[in-house]
């Protein structure tokens, strides 16, 4: 017997959201074009039952991830964490997220947040996958949080962000190093 091995519609789906996901982290500062929009694609394209989470304040949200089989937990023990960082009193509660250890620093959490891409806050990004620097414009993002991820982030400890605004997706890996303009 003869079995196919084709990937069905959801596997070509989830695939090429990873993709995306990968290529925005390869090309910090550089937006993506993403076939879905939203958190849930890209959460359904990485979390499974060998997996937990985070979600604040979106219980529709937290249901879809529930769904994937990964589990919720408290913030600071989270792989994945789907939060705004649109106030100093969220930021101050993502100071807690997980940064991984030097025998494993992998084992750090990513932060996917809602953001606008192309106004607001201008940065300059440096480091690996970066050709010299680059200039981004962000809003949606307070402040503080650029302070608070330079202090919580010494490579290769750290947090990887994502940023999503609709369809776009902006990558920013902890090897990155920010500078606020």
């Amino acid at each position: 017997m003869v079995h196919s091995l084709l990937p069905t519609a959801d596997d070509t789906r989830t695939n090429a959201t990873f993709e995306d996901l990968m290529w925005a982290l390869s090309r910090p500062g550089q937006p993506r074009e993403m076939s879905g929009e939203g958190f849930w694609g890209l959460a359904e394209s990485l979390l499974d039952r060998e997996c937990s989470f985070h979600c604040e304040n979106d219980a529709s949200l937290n249901s879809m991830l529930t769904a994937t089989g990964a589990r919720s937990t408290p913030l600071a023990e989270a792989d994945y964490v789907f939060a705004a960082i649109d106030s100093a009193e969220k930021v101050k509660a993502l100071s807690s997220l997980r940064i991984g250890n030097l025998a494993y620093p992998d084992d750090a959490a990513t932060l996917f947040a809602p953001a606008r891409l192309g106004s607001g806050q201008q940065l300059r990004l440096s480091g690996p996958g970066i050709r010299d620097s680059i200039a981004i414009d962000i809003d949606g993002v307070d402040p503080d949080f650029w302070q608070m991820r330079a202090k919580a982030i010494r490579y290769p400890l750290g947090w990887d962000l994502y940023l999503v605004d609709g369809k776009r997706l902006l990558g920013i890996p902890r090897s990155t190093k920010i500078e606020v303009l």
